[in-house]
């Protein structure tokens, strides 16, 4: 490295890059030449960065979105690199199109991704710093690729890196099977989605509503693909009861010091339950039995209970629940223990309660 000891900004986006140990790598070849401050952007790779030990190293205070990120920090810092672990050339190429897109024009900071295998200069101003990390990692370095289309003028988005059969969500709600890896979603006339190349899922597309496509979080497959060595669970300060209604990213941000979290849906109480699992927070699930199999991981911190109501009625219990417990908010500071909370939940469901079971594994 030179001796100008340049200012480093780092984006981390998603836990595979935490999970397979890009993301330290790169920290430690930058390391050599200046001070680097790394963040996390994605919900899901919190819980890889506290498996792994490294909240000191990078930030997981709250919640970020790479191209907002990359705004806030550019001024800060001499070079910033958005990195990423991609499931394929095309999906990483797509990715950074993506990004780059939405801050070009609007940064001075010169921009380079690092993903699998891969290193791109999205601004074309730091060859000789790619030059050097590719070689650290081993990875070829592309030519600096062409502007991004303009996708807002067809008003379809096209989904890169899309598995047939896997799971698309959007904003975090699943809305479908694809059924071709040429996958693409528009907004249409009246704002709701429209899609190509996937089986919706009518209650997902329901929940979604109105959306803007070219601007919403869109992933398929599974929330977590790479594995961690080994979990972690940390201990928190507890004072409050949460309601996490079919919006899983908001619990590891917003529920981290919560006494409990009650959580509404399948997929939504996977993910939530074994994110704060991370943060030593139990959770009282109403599920319904309509889950889409988008979390790999099945943990829940002890004394979690999870609650079966009829098929079809998870919606309408957590909605009740929200108006009846939680006065129309998100949260209250009443103090439940999960027991008390899922007596009052059973009370509430009636007659659609089918079962409940206490556990801190889900197998």
């Amino acid at each position: 490295m030179s001796s100008l000891h340049h200012r480093y900004g780092i984006i981390i986006h998603g836990p595979e890059a935490v999970d397979t140990g890009l993301a330290l790598r790169l920290i430690d070849i930058l390391e050599k030449d200046g001070p680097v401050r790394a963040v996390m952007s994605g919900f899901t790779g919190v819980a890889a960065v506290v498996d792994a030990g490294i909240e000191d190293m990078i930030d997981i205070s709250r919640r970020r979105r790479p191209s907002i990120t990359i705004l806030e920090m550019e001024k800060e810092f001499d070079f910033l690199i958005l990195v990423n672990y991609a499931k394929s050339r095309e999906s990483a190429l797509r990715f950074g199109s993506i990004v780059f897109s939405r801050v070009k024009g609007k940064i001075s900071c010169p921009l380079i991704q690092v993903d699998e295998g891969i290193i791109l200069d999205w601004t074309g101003r730091s060859r000789p710093l790619c030059e050097l990390i590719g070689g650290e990692l081993k990875s070829e370095v592309l030519p600096c690729p062409s502007s991004p289309s303009n996708e807002a003028e067809t008003g379809w988005r096209r989904l890169g890196g899309v598995v047939t059969g896997e799971n698309v969500w959007i904003n975090g709600v699943v809305v479908g099977r694809a059924t071709t890896d040429q996958v693409f979603i528009s907004n249409g006339r009246t704002g709701h989605l429209l899609v190509r190349g996937i089986e919706v899922k009518p209650t997902g597309i329901k929940r979604l509503g109105r959306v803007d496509v070219m601007k919403a979080h869109v992933r398929s497959g599974t929330v977590r693909r790479t594995k961690p060595s080994k979990t972690r669970s940390l201990t928190s300060d507890r004072d409050t009861i949460h309601l996490v209604d079919h919006d899983a990213e908001s619990a590891v941000y917003n529920c981290r010091g919560a006494a409990l979290v009650i959580t509404v849906g399948d997929d939504t109480s996977r993910i939530a339950g074994n994110l704060l699992f991370r943060f030593g927070v139990p959770i009282v699930a109403i599920t319904d039995g309509d889950e889409d199999g988008i979390c790999n991981e099945s943990m829940l911190f002890p004394s979690s209970i999870i609650i079966r109501v009829r098929p079809g009625t998870d919606d309408l219990v957590g909605a009740e629940v929200r108006d009846k417990l939680f006065k129309g908010g998100r949260f209250v500071g009443e103090k439940l223990s999960p027991v008390e909370a899922a007596r009052m939940i059973i009370e509430i469901a009636g007659d659609r309660f089918l079962w409940q079971e206490s556990t801190s594994i889900l197998e």
